[in-house]
């Protein structure tokens, strides 16, 4: 971590003044120094939404069962899946700790901290107002709070109060190198990030326009509010939980309808497939996937309150087929739109052809992962549901579902309905897969099974060929691997070459 955290104090140097587009606000002026001295040197830090937004993350993209990895597949079109998907999507935490750290989100979200860290000691120095340097900080306590949250999901046990003395993460409060890089204990961990939100709560910034756009690239009061809600929705306190929910959505609540603002893409796209003669197939995408770096686009769609997003660099978000079965494919415009048949066909499936479809939100990679108007509606329709209120719950749930139907379907097609209180949980909890596929479905597993319901437990199982860290044996006998429900593969192990660099002071999880 140390290597790290160097490596990112000289980018933070060097980037100092590249990190602000003009559509967000004025340029600062370029200055000979590379050192940030000026408020707008800090404003212009916090603006590089390209630093902040991306979530590169394998655990979460491969880990959850709604991502497929199958026999079928490879059988069909070994190209679909590298050997990084089969170690992270069958949690084979051995291969895993060996991999590169570049795709497993921890050097990345310790650069987010790092730059928080470096603005907290530097910010006092500079000469604005006390409620900009109170804003400042409160936004670099938001970003803390936040990647801590991300890497304690991936790295350690989910949080419990038989947990709660197991492996944490290292406490990084400054950017001196010879900070400790000693984990702490999980219940530590949780307090840190908690009083970092309690602190970025203190933000008086309103969520509001720049230029027309959602100023979603900042941290704002729903954004914090948003974050709130999520924390505490993982720490299974639910009434905490609907406040902060409630309070983001009080500040805004816009939807885009899908049946009015939702469209197909005006490029054409082809694959030509051989079958064994060519055939030339069009693959229909959502408008959403013109623009493959434009962040305008993508802050224009309006829902998030802030702007992060899970990335897959192998572009294949293949759904799985537990997934699709959750969607009603003939009303729910989700699935007509973000579900695009014959993805895999763009993908090279063409020789024999294969047929798969592939999620698609922004271009092939992203996926909104920052809260949002949809997320905080679930949170508080299953909050709702989990304190008694379900037939509230279904209401919450449905002003979403208004938005993502087809409003010529029959009503009992568009809004959800239940006899009971288990009955309506099920029903919100499919919805919330339905509407934030992959970006929460690893999060969520790990507190289903951690809650004191044992009806929303998840025991992931899949049934796949050997592999190494090289290749996939194709030709072998599958082998089936579980994760149970307690299982202490729900902590995915911090990459060696961080163990190796810090000399054995930060201490790998134990299986």
């Amino acid at each position: 971590m140390k290597k790290t955290y160097k490596y990112i104090a000289i980018l933070l140097l060097i980037t100092a003044f590249s990190s602000c587009d003009d559509f967000l606000e004025e340029n600062p002026s370029k200055n000979d120094s590379v050192t940030p001295e000026s408020l707008e040197d800090f404003e212009a830090l916090l603006n590089n939404y390209n630093e902040f937004s991306d979530e590169a993350i394998f655990p979460l993209i491969y880990g959850s069962d709604d991502f497929e990895l199958s026999t079928n597949m490879h059988d069909n079109f070994n190209r679909a899946y590298s050997p990084a998907s089969a170690i992270f999507g069958t949690w084979n935490t051995e291969l895993a700790a060996n991999e590169s750290g570049r795709f497993s989100g921890w050097p990345a979200e310790w650069e987010k901290i790092f730059t928080a860290n470096y603005i907290l000691e530097q910010i006092d120095a500079v000469a604005a107002s006390e409620e900009e340097k109170a804003n400042i900080k409160a936004e670099c306590y938001f970003i803390r709070a936040y990647s801590y949250f991300v890497l304690a999901n991936v790295y350690c046990l989910p949080y419990s109060t038989t947990n709660l003395d197991e492996l944490g993460l290292p406490i990084k409060q400054t950017t001196s190198f010879s900070e400790s890089t000693a984990r702490v204990s999980l219940g530590e961990t949780y307090d840190f990030i908690e009083s970092n939100l309690m602190n970025a709560l203190k933000i008086t910034r309103e969520f509001s326009q720049v230029n027309g756009l959602n100023n979603s690239w900042r941290a704002s009061t729903a954004a914090v509010n948003g974050f709130a809600a999520r924390y505490y929705l993982a720490l299974n306190e639910y009434a905490l939980a609907q406040d902060y929910a409630q309070n983001a959505l009080d500040e805004y609540s816009n939807l885009r309808n899908y049946n009015t603002d939702m469209r197909f893409s005006d490029i054409p796209a082809f694959a030509t497939i051989f079958n064994p003669t060519p055939e030339r197939v069009e693959l229909l995408y959502p408008y959403t996937h013109d623009q493959q770096n434009v962040a305008e686009d993508r802050l224009e769609f309006g829902e998030a309150y802030y702007y992060r997003m899970l990335s897959n660099p192998s572009w294949a978000n293949w759904p799985s087929q537990e997934l699709l079965n959750l969607y009603d494919d003939e009303y729910d415009l989700r699935y007509r739109y973000h579900i695009v048949e014959d993805y895999s066909y763009s993908r090279g499936a063409i020789a024999p052809p294969f047929s798969y479809p592939g999620y698609i939100f922004f271009f092939k990679d992203d996926i909104p992962s920052g809260p949002s108007v949809p997320e905080m509606l679930l949170i508080k329709a299953e909050c709702q549901i989990r304190q008694g209120a379900w037939a509230d719950g279904l209401q919450t749930a449905n002003l979403l579902r208004a938005a993502r139907m087809d409003a010529t379907a029959p009503v009992d097609a568009i809004e959800l309905s239940a006899l009971n209180q288990n009955e309506a949980l099920t029903k919100v909890l499919e919805e919330r897969r339905r509407e934030m596929p992959f970006v929460h479905r690893w999060y969520d597993i790990r507190r289903y099974n951690n809650n004191d319901d044992a009806s929303d437990d998840v025991i992931l199982s899949r049934t796949f060929y050997p592999f190494n860290s090289s290749a996939i044996n194709g030709g072998e006998a599958p082998i089936t691997t579980t994760l149970d429900v307690k299982s202490r593969k729900y902590a995915f192990p911090i990459p060696n070459e961080e163990i190796l660099i810090s000399n054995g002071e930060l201490e790998q999880n134990q299986y």
